[in-house]
Parts: C-alpha cells; structure tokens; sequence
C-alpha cells in the first residue's frame, strides 16, 4: 500500500504535463488484430504514461483493455511506473491484471526485475506463476535459473511445474 501511495506521489509532478486525450490512447488499446507498439504510444506525446496508469485504475474500462495499458507500460521504464506495476501483483487485483503486470516488469525492467518476479512465482494464482516462469524465461541471467528452480522444489501444480522445467531448459 505504501508503494502504491509513494507512485502516486511521484506522479504528481508528470500530471502537470500535457498528457495526451485519453481518447488517442483508448484507440490504441482498442485495436483488435494489432497491437499499440512503442512508437504509436510514443507519437502521443509526454504523459502518455501516466494516461496508461489511469486506464489501468479504472475499473469502468473492461479488463481486456486495463491489461493492454498494463503491457504498455513496459514501454516506459520509470520508478513510477516500476512502483505501479509492482503494486498491481497485490493479491487483491485481479489475476489477468497481475499476469499483464509480470509480463511487462520482465519486459521493461529485465533482470531489474528479478526479485519481484521471483515473488511472482508464488502468486496464489495458478496462471500469474505460469506468467512469471515464462516472464523469467526470457532473461539473461544465472539467478533466473537459480529462482526457477527453487520454486520447481516446492512446486505442487503440474501444469506450473511443466511451465517451470521449460523455463529451465530441462
């Protein structure tokens, strides 16, 4: 909760920015067979980032779309938005939410991201541990293995242990 509050805090200053109409980010979350890619988002201008937060919060926006703006935000490596995503693999958000979440720490922070994405793969969520072992999968590092391992030992779910073994290349 604290961290949730210390992102707002630090979005304050980005709010006095000219943030893009939620509408031309909305469209972009909106696309059905394309996905919004860096340089679409980036085309919107300053505060793109914060606008992504926001859809991300709504809970008026259909899941599908909060968990685009989630996968977005990869696209923008601040601590804000670090601090944000890592607040929505609360157990209290939704599960498809915290699944986007993993994916987009791994994809904007990597090996930054470790330690969260290690916690991730305890989640009580059968589908955010396949999410985090697949997440890790795609990092470069020997503490990844080391992390995916640990949890292959203790691991109780067949299909989260067979996410696991991939992941390890076994």
């Amino acid at each position: 909760m604290f961290r949730a509050a210390l992102a707002l805090v630090a979005l304050l200053p980005a709010l006095a920015v000219a943030a893009p109409e939620r509408g031309a980010v909305m469209d972009l979350l909106n696309l059905h067979d394309a996905v919004a890619t860096q340089a679409d988002l980036k085309a919107l201008g300053e505060g793109v980032d914060v606008a992504l937060m926001a859809i991300a919060d709504d809970a008026e926006v259909p899941s599908s779309r909060r968990g685009r703006a989630i996968t977005a935000l990869r696209f923008f490596p601040s601590e804000a938005v670090r601090s944000f995503l890592e607040a929505k693999l609360a157990p209290e958000t939704k599960a498809i939410l915290r699944r986007k979440a993993v994916y987009a720490l791994a994809g904007g922070w990597n090996t930054a991201a470790l330690p969260t994405l290690n916690e991730a793969l305890a989640d009580d969520d059968v589908q955010v541990r396949i999410a985090a072992a697949n997440a890790l999968a795609q990092l470069d590092a020997a503490a990844v293995t080391e992390a995916l391992k640990a949890r292959l030992a203790v691991e109780t779910v067949e299909s989260v242990k067979l996410a696991l073994t991939k992941a390890v290349g076994e």
